[in-house]
């Protein structure tokens, strides 16, 4: 039996398993929103029995987070690297323009989760918004230690590199949502105004006390 046809193991069965109803509930996310999924309706789905999501999932707040945590942590990856040309001096720009390219194409391939968890953002006893927040900064933070390779916000005093990170990381967030709402939206016409947007902040940071 080649390699390709051998039965699955029970482990290999299970993450199968736990894969289908991740894709699942991003389908029914993207059709329905967040009113769609119930374990009834995600299960049926994934073609498995209900009282299987309960072997993977305590809760559907528990799948949610692991699939924006996934989500993310992907994104962080290609960010990332995107980013790693400026740790050597490479052109700001270059990197930047790429960085925010990646950045709307995530959100666009991931609107309806990341509107479910903007939704619970600011709401103080959610989990899904205490997730949210956690996941928000460790973006921001990834982004001003990239932007610490650039000589202007070198000697930027800590707050403020910190407050503009917020800012362009919202802004991103709005242009991405705004393109998937619209096909009208012009990708790198949104990639031109947030590096415009980042030269702006910073060199404006700079030279005010």
């Amino acid at each position: 039996m080649s390699q390709s046809q051998r039965p699955l193991t029970r482990a290999e069965s299970k993450l199968l398993t736990r894969h289908r109803l991740m894709q699942a509930a991003l389908a029914l996310m993207a059709q329905e929103g967040r009113e769609g999924l119930t374990t009834s309706s995600v299960t049926r789905a994934a073609g498995v029995a209900q009282p299987t999501f309960y072997v993977h999932f305590d809760c559907m707040e528990a799948l949610l987070r692991d699939l924006a945590t996934q989500a993310v942590s992907e994104v962080r990856a290609a960010l990332i690297a995107a980013r790693a040309p400026l740790l050597q001096g490479g052109d700001l720009m270059v990197a930047s323009r790429e960085a925010y390219r990646l950045s709307l194409r995530a959100i666009r391939q991931h609107a309806a989760l990341l509107t479910v968890f903007l939704g619970e953002r600011y709401k103080p006893a959610s989990e899904l918004g205490r997730h949210a927040r956690e996941m928000l900064d460790t973006l921001q933070a990834d982004l001003v230690a990239a932007a610490g390779a650039i000589p202007l916000a070198r000697d930027m005093p800590p707050a403020r590199l910190q407050l503009i990170a917020r800012g362009l990381v919202t802004l991103t967030i709005e242009f991405g949502l705004a393109q998937h709402e619209s096909k009208d939206f012009d990708e790198e016409d949104a990639v031109t105004l947030l590096c415009a947007a980042t030269l702006g902040l910073i060199q404006g940071a700079a030279i005010t006390p």
